[in-house]
């Protein structure tokens, strides 16, 4: 009786196992977290230019549109004003990713916000870690990400506010 009993309990581990070890691998296929469309974006967290703690994973649930920048990157100060004129016209959460270390001192940032009016989220990535997790290579580059967290276009250069309203309008 007791092999019996044994028996019947090894199986229904090894089925449980089998069925759970499905189940997750079906769970990480439809989130898969990487750098392509349809994948969720990679989670940070960074301190804004106001001292603010941000996690893109707090974002769930709204649009989001990373765009990595620096100061001194003429792209870059060509499409912040487009980007400034989307923050207002739409409910969008921009997060606008400063290059720290690219920047030949901090205090250019706050002048470059001041200068161009910009009123939405600078996280400073003073430490190179969001742009080696996202693999930043030339700047701008932007993604957005929809709802679910899921990456839904991205594009290195600049984008003016007929590109960026194109792409929300399809996270709709």
């Amino acid at each position: 009786m007791k092999k019996w009993i044994i028996a019947i309990l090894l199986i229904a581990m090894m089925a449980y196992a089998v069925i759970d070890f499905l189940i997750g691998n079906q769970e990480s296929e439809n989130e898969e977290v990487g750098l392509d469309i349809g994948n969720v974006a990679p989670d940070f967290e960074l301190q804004t230019l106001t001292g603010d703690t941000v996690l893109l994973s707090d974002f769930r649930g709204q649009p989001v549109m990373l765009n990595f920048w620096a100061t001194w990157c003429p792209p870059c100060r060509a499409e912040m004003p487009d980007m400034q004129q989307f923050h207002e016209n739409t409910d969008i959460t921009i997060l606008a990713i400063n290059l720290t270390t690219t920047e030949a001192t901090e205090k250019d940032v706050p002048d470059f916000v001041e200068e161009f009016g910009l009123e939405f989220a600078i996280p400073m990535d003073r430490e190179n870690k969001v742009a080696d997790l996202y693999q930043i290579r030339p700047i701008p580059t932007s993604y957005l990400i929809d709802r679910d967290g899921v990456i839904q276009f991205y594009t290195f250069g600049p984008l003016n506010y007929e590109q960026m309203m194109l792409e929300y309008n399809k996270l709709q």
